[in-house]
């Protein structure tokens, strides 16, 4: 009777541990990325950008933007903005919303300092929007870093600068329960 409390006990402790917690993160360019995943199918993500302008992270583009679901956030004194876009072509991306889309995305909060500016957020893994793009356990995604100029608390600015890496989406299981995690793929 001992061991099957003690392999409830383990049961119980491993998954509810791990959710929620184990926070990935990578640095490029300048960029400080980090991520995990929450409760209820969905990714928390934490991205800082050395601008006092806006930020973004597209996930799994085609080409160039084309096909990323763009994520794209600024601060101002007054508060943290934050929209839902999609890259409809190479070099062009609109919001969801005005594509016949939905948003997405759960403005956790944003800060401004020493020239760098941070927006959180929280996204599903699978939205069900058809702009958006689902993220699987097992499968490597592109995705996009980009800022803008200093002061360009928009989301119609050309980006001043863009670079791309991999994540690797990966899944623990414990006895039939899942959970999705990332990791960088470097």
């Amino acid at each position: 009777m001992k061991k099957l409390y003690l392999l409830i006990f383990l049961f119980c402790l491993l998954p509810c541990s791990a959710l929620g917690q184990g926070w990935q993160g990578l640095e490029i360019e300048g960029f400080t990325l980090r991520w995990t995943t929450q409760p209820g199918d969905s990714l928390a993500v934490e991205l800082t950008g050395p601008t006092t302008g806006w930020v973004a992270v597209g996930f799994d583009p085609e080409s160039m933007m084309l096909g990323a679901n763009m994520i794209i956030g600024y601060v101002t004194t007054e508060s943290t903005e934050i929209r839902d876009d999609y890259g409809y072509q190479t070099f062009s991306h609109d919001a969801d919303t005005s594509l016949g889309g939905t948003h997405d995305v759960l403005l956790d909060g944003g800060s401004e300092s020493g020239g760098e500016t941070e927006v959180r957020f929280t996204i599903p893994l699978d939205s069900g929007d058809q702009y958006d793009k689902q993220l699987v356990p097992g499968n490597t995604y592109t995705v996009l870093l980009a800022r803008g100029a200093d002061g360009e608390d928009n989301f119609t600015t050309k980006h001043e600068f863009v670079t791309s890496t991999e994540i690797e989406i990966w899944a623990l299981s414990f006895d039939g329960l899942t959970w999705a995690g990332i990791k960088s793929a470097e």
